[in-house]
């Protein structure tokens, strides 16, 4: 017996599951949230919990709170009825009503396929709201009037594209309509909550499975009218044709296909890796350097959304990168200070430039980027230094062989770089007469 199955005995009156956990049980899909709600106040329950579970306080104005237990947690939720302000589109309810049964409660959530209640008591399903028809037909439809769920919370517009993305279901009619008309309110939810849900839609395929689940997000995101209020930029690629030579899609379509083919960790370079075509074409009637412009846009967008400044360096600088030697014409060298220089981030480069290629809908590969790996590995059985720290003289040693403070690290890095050259000579006697000749170079400039 579990906790919770001991939790329900003492308190008598049922709980219930609610929610993604039926949803998904009911689909045999896998469940990794379990939410529980009942007529039971959270300081009630708090006396109940005592040996059983520790419980956090999450909201309790809106009778929230975390059971946490040895393997298990759950989030407890109070039946209950919210008001919002009128057209909000307010994430938080302005007042709450505590009710006495699912019937109640059920229609203060989004959609009918996430309004189902499993009674911990004997495992009956209450379908208040007809979410057992939508499951079988595989349907997102709004718990009561679409109108009025928007308007309550903008947040279910992202919710209604990241379910579609992730469990393929098609969206009801008026809900989808109605989606439309309230897509402005995505403008009053915080820039943090639209990341998070535009994560698990680039996601989506990952989630249960759906091949292609990112690709139908993202196309639901632009259908629906929510890019505009969160990355209206994706959306000036639209109708925005390319060398038919080398893509099949117009830019827009281009970079769906490209998240599509892209691994998942990477699949928000791919949103922004071809970002700035459109403003390139505007300026300059072509496409030449729009890595370089995509990744200082890239930079823009991230700070918008609230990422990491971590996430914001690494993504860019792949974004920076995925047109290096696009048509294999870079010299050897070239290509080996490439590598030794983008050495941790190479694999991801790789990856992203194929994932490109991909999204022409012309190709299955890309040679030029696979040899890039071919090259990390020859020049690593080689011994080549990657980092100042791999050289064998250090910086304590220029000062005895001249070289003045501040050209030291430039020195260094210089000597490191022309260490990634073909036929590189890597004994200590050679790179300190070498660093006294690029101290030399440098002077003269």
């Amino acid at each position: 017996m579990t906790s919770l199955d001991r939790l329900q005995e003492r308190i008598g009156a049922p709980l219930y599951l609610v929610g993604g956990a039926v949803r998904n049980e009911i689909l045999g899909l896998p469940v990794s949230d379990y939410d529980i709600c009942g007529d039971i106040s959270p300081e009630r329950l708090k006396e109940e919990c005592v040996g059983l579970f520790t419980i956090r306080d999450i909201n309790p104005r809106i009778g929230t709170v975390k059971l946490v237990g040895e393997g298990e947690s759950y989030e407890y939720t109070r039946f209950r009825r919210d008001s919002y302000p009128m057209d909000s589109g307010e994430h938080t309810p302005l007042d709450v009503e505590f009710v006495s049964t699912p019937e109640e409660d059920a229609f203060r959530r989004d959609f009918t396929v996430n309004a189902l209640y499993k009674r911990l008591t004997d495992g009956a399903i209450i379908d208040p709201t007809g979410g057992l028809a939508d499951l079988e037909k595989r349907v997102l439809r709004t718990t009561r009037a679409p109108e009025k769920v928007f308007s309550e919370d903008g947040l279910r517009l992202l919710r209604l594209a990241r379910f579609g993305a992730e469990l393929g279901f098609e969206i009801e009619e008026e809900t989808f309509a109605a989606a439309k008309r309230y897509a402005s309110l995505l403008a009053d939810i915080s820039p943090e909550r639209i990341r998070e849900e535009l994560d698990r839609i680039l996601a989506a395929d990952d989630k249960y499975g759906v091949k292609g689940g990112a690709y139908r997000g993202l196309c639901l995101l632009h259908e629906i009218g929510l890019f505009a209020y969160f990355l209206p930029e994706i959306e000036e690629g639209v109708g925005m044709q390319q060398p038919s030579k080398y893509h099949k899609y117009d830019v827009f379509y281009h970079i769906l296909h490209t998240v599509d083919a892209a691994p998942t960790h990477l699949r928000l370079a791919a949103l922004l890796h071809d970002i700035a075509k459109p403003l390139c074409y505007r300026e300059n009637g072509n496409f030449h350097m729009h890595s370089v412009e995509s990744a200082a846009m890239a930079e823009r967008i991230m700070h918008r959304l609230r990422y990491s400044n971590e996430k914001i360096e690494r993504t860019a600088r792949l974004v920076r990168w995925h047109m290096f030697d696009f048509n294999g014409e870079a010299s050897l060298n070239k290509k080996r200070r490439f590598v030794q220089k983008e050495w941790e981030v190479l694999e991801d480069i790789v990856a992203l430039k194929s994932a490109d290629s991909v999204g022409t809908g012309y190709f299955t590969r890309n040679e030029f980027a696979e040899s890039l790996l071919s090259l990390k590995q020859e020049m690593r059985e080689e011994g080549v230094p990657i980092k100042v720290t791999d050289l064998p003289i250090k910086g304590s040693e220029l000062e005895g062989l001249g070289i003045e403070p501040p050209l030291r690290s430039a020195v260094l890095n210089t000597l490191l770089e022309r260490q990634a050259d073909e036929g590189a000579i890597r004994e200590a006697d050679w790179m300190r007469k070498e660093a006294v000749r690029i101290a030399e170079e440098l002077r003269r400039k």
